[in-house]
């Protein structure tokens, strides 16, 4: 017999080189026709991996005829295996196994049903109307000024764009960044997947509320990342559920979105703000603040960002995506500067680097005169749309459980119709629904961002 874990050649990934070695073996006579293999579990025992591996192994060598599977008996070398032979084209289906989820079903679903009635009232969407999103002007740029910028790119982005943000976290009380490292990335999902690469490895553990949009991200997959939820309640998050959580799974790092949490629009107060991070200090988990709409928070009603009460333990993502639009792809990281610079050096050999024209065109508008006007009519305008649409859903559908938020642009309903989202669609009415947030059928996301007074009132007449 083999000394199977020894002579398991030292490639990745490790089904392949369970492939390798086992028609290696056959080859060298070393297996022989009809033999009879090891239990996928005592094989994954001796070499060292999952059984699953082992498993997929044997699915891509029994497809490729060198082996055989016999019911309630095992897997066995096939009686003629064709180790000579290979197949005259790739097999794509083993790449595309599995590609079909809920999820993917669900948004080709909101696709369709927005390509086939483009009047419908679209509360599904993500981001802000078009007529929402602030009027800048004209943003005067001529190629000359735009290759004099590029000299004044680092490695952590383009210089005046840093510098603006700075200011802008500053003079917004939000945090200072002294000992900080801001760099720039190509949007809040950019920057969350530059954090994990560069921070955790295969098998680590991280945590994040439930509901969430994190619910579905193919982050966590795609790195070997192991993902645990924390239920959110009516006042918080469940501080109790989250210390258990992180001394049986040694969670490393806590995702939050604490300020208009996406999808619930939750606003965690100030005291649940600061037991968390004592939390988190105390078991040394490390805390990734999500703060994309921390720009729509008023100065009266801003609560400090985790980043402010520990700078030195919190690092902090932000986007321009809900301010400007979702294709603007531009976010940026707050790291303290020994994990900032471990952030650079991956960006940099990942070559994930947003594009200079972006950033040069995210800093003319920044600091044009009509931002900050601009954010402020934003918030004013938000909030009157939010106190019409919740009047409308409390007289026209009193039964619809929700928690009229702060800030943001999201309501988060409950209530028992579990086929709510295709009776909604039924009227003309698109919504997210909350399976997509790790939620029950029962649960839906509506954005009422779009709710201006015309479809104030076309709303209130498709729910009579």
């Amino acid at each position: 017999m083999p000394n199977w874990y020894t002579d398991l050649p030292d490639i990745k990934p490790k089904y392949l080189a369970i492939s390798q070695l086992i028609t290696s073996l056959i080859q060298e006579d070393r297996l022989l026709p009809s033999q009879r293999l090891p239990a996928e579990r005592e094989l994954a025992k001796l070499l060292k991996v999952d059984r699953s591996t082992v498993s997929r192994a044997f699915q891509e060598l029994t497809a490729n005829g060198l082996l055989v599977k016999k019911g309630g008996s095992g897997t066995f070398v096939a009686p003629v295996p064709t180790v000579n032979t290979l197949p005259d084209k790739i097999n794509w289906g083993q790449y595309l196994r599995n590609t079909t989820t809920s999820h993917s079903l669900i948004q080709r679903k909101l696709t369709q049903a927005r390509a086939l009635n483009p009047h419908l009232i679209d509360g599904a969407a993500n981001e802000l109307p078009m007529n929402l999103i602030p009027q800048l002007g004209d943003l005067q740029l001529n190629w000359q000024d735009f290759l004099l910028a590029q000299r004044q790119e680092q490695d952590a982005g383009y210089l005046p764009l840093i510098q603006t943000l700075e200011r802008h976290h500053t003079q917004r009380h939000q945090f200072h960044t002294d000992r900080q490292t801001l760099l720039i990335t190509g949007g809040a999902q950019q920057a969350l997947l530059l954090i994990l690469s560069s921070l955790l490895k295969i098998g680590d553990a991280v945590a994040f509320t439930k509901p969430s949009y994190f619910a579905t991200s193919a982050v966590f997959k795609t790195l070997g990342v192991r993902p645990f939820t924390i239920p959110l309640t009516a006042t918080g998050l469940d501080i109790n559920g989250l210390e258990k959580l992180i001394r049986q799974h040694r969670i490393k790092l806590l995702l939050l979105n604490p300020t208009f949490q996406n999808p619930t629009g939750l606003l965690l107060s100030l005291e649940q703000r600061q037991r968390i991070i004592k939390l988190c200090q105390k078991y040394q988990v490390a805390i990734v603040e999500d703060d994309v709409f921390g720009w729509l928070s008023t100065r009266q009603d801003a609560l400090p960002t985790l980043k402010a009460l520990a700078p030195q333990n919190v690092i902090y993502i932000s986007s321009l995506s809900k301010l400007l639009g979702s294709s603007t792809r531009l976010g940026w990281i707050v790291a303290p500067d020994a994990i900032g610079q471990r952030l650079l050096q991956v960006q940099k050999r990942l070559d994930i680097v947003p594009s200079m024209l972006a950033q040069v065109m995210a800093n003319l508008a920044l600091t044009a005169d009509a931002f900050d006007p601009g954010i402020a009519l934003l918030t004013k305008e938000l909030a009157q749309r939010r106190q019409a649409t919740v009047a409308i859903f409390r007289e026209m559908r009193p039964n619809w459980q929700f928690i009229t938020p702060q800030g943001g642009f999201y309501l988060w309903v409950t209530q028992t119709d579990s086929a709510i989202f295709d009776h909604l669609l039924d009227h003309q009415i698109l919504v997210k629904p909350g399976t997509l947030y790790g939620a029950p059928k029962t649960a839906f996301r509506f954005n009422f961002a779009g709710i201006d007074l015309a479809q104030q009132q076309r709303l209130r007449d498709l729910l009579l």
